[in-house]
């Protein structure tokens, strides 16, 4: 295979540690209040039947030197982190036509070493053993209960959440309780503070097992096909919904907590779209502690709905925050007095990476297969492929730095300190030698059956377009995160 040019350097690491913090997040303009209703008794899942709609597109998108490229484009991205203009924001909450956008032909091929054979591990995939239904009374109780969970997600973390769990002080050697020799992890803490504010049926199916059956336990499909561990969103009270916010918050970084509520926001666009869909929404998202919150012990922290689902594994043998599900629909809307665009920074990232090959390049990182779905979705744990597309080796300085960039788009999803560990090591020489870039179907990522992945030694990332579901034109997308090494904090593959 061919060796890449540039060493590890100290500047190198300095770079990759301040990149993935590009992204900041608005602030909504939200006010909510209880709503006792949501709190009432579970009933079982409903079915409901969906018309199938046709797919439109999003509106109109309006080399350094060899010492240390990974340095140069991070630091690049940071600066400038992409984001869609106000006026295609604004443009894209009505209804547009689709680009159309000519296929590429094939060339004479790259050259590119064998690729390596990767096994596919067995996948367990049984259903958890203690859930919570979803919330209480058909289409009516659902829209009370998103609309409880939606208001919660929209408006800023409740100062009294976040006291409970004081962050360490910014001054070395300052009294605080997160300093104290005693005192749990801030996550351990708030997590505890969550805890305290369910009831004591809640409480109990709050908590299983850390096994393989409760961790592989988790889904993009509607509830009633494939129920959820633990406890629905829409059954927790309005001071409860705060402390899971503030536990999101350090559990991931600031964009990719923005993140999270953004696709939960979008969610609930899809319901309403819908005519209330009881299969869609912020309010049957559930939340699971597999394990006991520990400083020590390994533990989990999931959440699971239509459009995101989070494993963020502590204490394990890796740093454990995949796999990861990302998805939207609409991927442009208004709620809470703001904007949101949160997928679009990944998304841009990874179709400027393919969009800048030169055409024999193109030709060569074209892959076979067409997808209507991501490949290694729920279900899927250890099913990695063998390796396809083009090598990162190949590539000109150029189109390298914008895989860097894809790559940081998306670890910067991750909170500070584990987003540093797994951006020097996704970004090593040895790991980019060893990184593929593919894709099939369209290059415009509003074309349904779009679809772009980086495979690398460990990462895997993958994006598919899709048509959309309930809101025709708005865009519909899935995405995933996965690592051979540290998928479930590496306990279990």
């Amino acid at each position: 295979m061919k060796q890449s040019g540039w060493k590890r350097t100290a500047s190198w690491t300095a770079a990759a540690v301040w990149a993935a913090w590009a992204a900041g997040i608005g602030q909504p303009l939200a006010a909510a209040s209880p709503v006792a209703e949501v709190q009432a008794a579970a009933i079982a899942p409903r079915t409901a039947s969906l018309t199938e709609r046709t797919a439109r597109g999003l509106p109109e998108k309006g080399g350094t030197g060899e010492a240390a490229p990974v340095a140069s484009a991070l630091l690049e991205a940071a600066k400038a982190p992409v984001r869609p203009a106000p006026s295609r924001i604004k443009a894209a909450l009505g209804a547009s036509s689709p680009r159309e956008t000519p296929g590429v032909e094939r060339s004479a091929p790259v050259p590119k070493p064998a690729a390596t054979h990767r096994a596919p591990l067995p996948a367990p995939a049984p259903p958890p053993t203690k859930q919570t239904p979803a919330p209480p009374g058909g289409k009516s109780g659902l829209a009370v209960a998103d609309a409880a969970v939606g208001q919660a997600m929209a408006r800023k973390i409740a100062p009294s959440a976040e006291a409970r769990c004081p962050a360490a002080p910014a001054q070395p050697g300052a009294a605080a309780r997160a300093d104290e020799p005693d005192a749990p992890p801030r996550l351990v803490c708030l997590a505890t503070a969550f805890e305290a504010t369910l009831t004591p049926p809640q409480r109990e199916a709050l908590r299983l097992p850390f096994t393989a059956k409760h961790a592989v336990s988790w889904s993009n499909r509607p509830v009633d096909e494939f129920p959820r561990n633990g406890i629905a969103l829409g059954t927790l009270g309005e001071d409860s919904l705060e402390a899971l916010k503030a536990m999101l918050r350090e559990a991931l970084s600031a964009d990719g907590y923005d993140t999270a509520r953004g696709i939960i926001l979008a969610d609930d666009k899809m319901s309403s779209a819908a005519g209330g869909n009881p299969r869609w929404g912020s309010a049957l998202y559930h939340v699971a502690f597999l394990g006991d919150p520990s400083g020590s012990e390994p533990w989990m922290l999931q959440l699971s709905g239509r459009h995101l689902a989070l494993n963020l594994a502590s204490n394990t043998r890796e740093i454990g925050l995949t796999p990861m599900f990302l998805g939207i629909e609409p991927r442009l809307f208004s709620a809470g007095g703001r904007d949101w665009a949160v997928m679009e920074p990944r998304l841009e990232s990874m179709y400027a990476m393919l969009r800048s090959l030169p055409p024999d390049q193109m030709a060569a990182a074209r892959l076979g297969d067409s997808r209507a779905d991501v490949l290694l979705g729920p279900g899927k744990d250890g099913h990695f492929p063998e390796a396809e597309g083009i090598p990162y080796s190949h590539l000109g300085e150029q189109q390298k730095q914008r895989v860097r960039a894809s790559v940081a788009a998306w670890v910067r999803t991750a909170a500070p300190a584990s987003a540093q560990a797994l951006l020097a090591d996704y970004l090593s020489p040895e790991a980019l030698e060893r990184t593929y870039i593919g894709w099939s179907g369209s290059t415009d990522d509003r074309v349904p059956g779009s679809y772009v992945r980086i495979d690398g030694p460990r990462l895997w990332l993958e994006t598919v377009t899709l048509a959309e579901e309930a809101l025709p034109g708005r865009g519909h997308v899935h995405m995933v995160w996965r690592d051979r090494k540290a998928d479930y904090g590496g306990c279990f593959f």
